[in-house]
């Protein structure tokens, strides 16, 4: 009994030995399909991979062929049957067909059509590597060389404000400053609730000697808005210059509300109430400066000789 158990379990063995090779070739036959790959315009494409696959033979298929130069493709050695077939080539949409296969009867030869693939470009990730490339020149004082890629994201992106300004700091640092503040004027006139723009303009309209408009400018920013009180200091420094104290208070009053503790706003203050003979006002914003400057600060000795001779 054992014995006739393991002669049916060998036979069985062997059938299955016997199958496995005739499963694995059942693709295989004597059927052909052919014909051209092209692209939208009708050029022939060549080097699309072109591979066949019987699905009901676990998708296995002859080896992968390519398109020759006129865009001629084919498989043969192929059984009857549906078969899926796949082109495919870098830069253009895949395509894939289901067709049926006969070994006895031959296609006409198939047009496959392959369409380009559309690349959607993130138009920020562009910007931002050219802007990064920008910065490192403008860093390595290399203005003319950022300016062009400025101007370049500017004329491809007229909708973005913010290149303007950037065109501009370019120019500054090309020693051209008249057409900075061109820029500047024209980015703030577009922009007018863009603080920075404004900081930007006021301070080189000072530096160049537009006191007058620098000032109407700077007299615009809110006092909330402002993050760096040097430009109203050097517009209030400048009116002290002209002897024009009172005109000049009003400066560091709106530099000492965004920044309390900015020691020379308290300084050049204090010299303005005692040029206009308001001596308590001039001796707290002298004390004042004293208490909260740092040790190495240049006016501290005039500032403590003004409060003795307040005193």
């Amino acid at each position: 009994m054992t014995k006739r158990l393991s002669a049916v379990a060998l036979g069985f063995a062997v059938c299955m030995l016997a199958a496995a090779p005739a499963m694995a070739q059942e693709w295989r036959g004597m059927g052909r399909v052919g014909g051209f790959v092209v692209d939208e315009d009708g050029k022939p494409i060549a080097g699309v991979t072109v591979k066949a696959m019987l699905p009901s033979s676990g998708n296995r298929g002859p080896d992968e062929t390519t398109s020759r130069d006129d865009g001629e493709w084919g498989v043969g050695g192929i059984s009857s049957g549906t078969w899926a077939i796949d082109f495919i080539k870098e830069g253009y949409e895949t395509r894939s067909i289901s067709i049926g296969i006969s070994e006895y009867n031959r296609l006409r030869p198939i047009e496959i059509v392959l369409k380009k693939k559309v690349v959607v470009v993130d138009p920020n990730v562009v910007i931002r590597e050219k802007l990064t490339e920008a910065a490192e020149l403008m860093n390595s004082q290399k203005f003319a060389e950022a300016r062009a890629i400025y101007e370049s994201l500017q004329a491809e992106y007229p909708e973005v404000k913010e290149f303007k300004p950037l065109i501009a700091r370019a120019y500054y640092g090309e020693g051209e400053k008249e057409k900075a503040i061109a820029l500047l004027r024209e980015a703030s006139a577009a922009d007018p609730d863009n603080v920075d723009v404004k900081l930007l303009l006021g301070n080189l309209l000072l530096e160049s000697g537009h006191t007058e408009e620098a000032r109407a400018v700077m007299a615009s920013v809110e006092d909330a808005k402002v993050d760096d009180p040097t430009a109203l200091l050097n517009i209030g420094i400048g009116l002290i210059n002209e002897g024009k104290h009172d005109e000049a208070i009003p400066w560091f009053n709106k530099a000492i509300v965004a920044f309390p503790d900015r020691a020379d706003a308290y300084y050049y203050r204090g010299l303005s109430y005692l040029a206009t003979g308001k001596m308590d006002e001039a001796k707290v914003d002298l004390e004042k400066f004293v208490a909260i400057a740092p040790a190495d600060a240049p006016e501290l000795a005039t500032a403590k000789a003004m409060l003795e001779s307040i005193k």
